[in-house]
């Protein structure tokens, strides 16, 4: 039994501390994937050009038209302010847009729109509340667990 708590100690701190590092976000594509698009394609040449499928149902109606939603990030870049140009810094992923594709009764696209989002990347990278719970009560408590055992030995 004392074995199982100690292996069950062992276990427990790491799970702890990596429950803080869960990220949450959609699948999307790249700006460079929709520049590619262009009305007259299919819906299966949409999706594998973008490389994902459709995020969510826009419209559909009784005629068989309907519009699907895409999630795609922009590009941005960074740059010290001082030094800020036109064109210059380093390039990093920007914030994620809405493509909305509309296709007819026969699966062919007639028309793209972009437009903001709300969606976010939810991410938690180290939650304060846990590493101090951590530090506070589970090390102390694991250090007398481990010292009464050793010196009943």
């Amino acid at each position: 039994m004392k074995r199982g708590n100690k292996i069950l100690s062992i276990i427990l701190i790491p799970v702890m501390v990596l429950q803080s590092c869960i990220v949450s976000a959609p699948k999307y594509t790249h700006v460079e994937q929709v520049m590619e698009l262009k009305t007259g394609m299919t819906l299966d040449s949409v999706n594998s050009k973008l490389g994902v499928k459709p995020y969510d149902i826009h419209v559909y109606d009784s005629t068989g038209y309907r519009s699907y939603i895409y999630k795609y990030r922009t590009t941005d870049r960074k740059t010290i302010p001082f030094r800020l140009k036109e064109t210059n810094g380093k390039e990093k992923i920007g914030k994620y847009m809405d493509l909305v594709a509309y296709f007819d009764s026969t699966d062919v696209a007639y028309r793209f729109e972009s437009r903001s989002t709300d969606s976010q990347v939810t991410q938690k990278k180290f939650n304060v509340n846990t590493i101090v719970t951590i530090v506070t009560v589970i090390v102390p408590a694991l250090l007398v667990y481990l010292g009464i055992q050793k010196t009943t030995k």
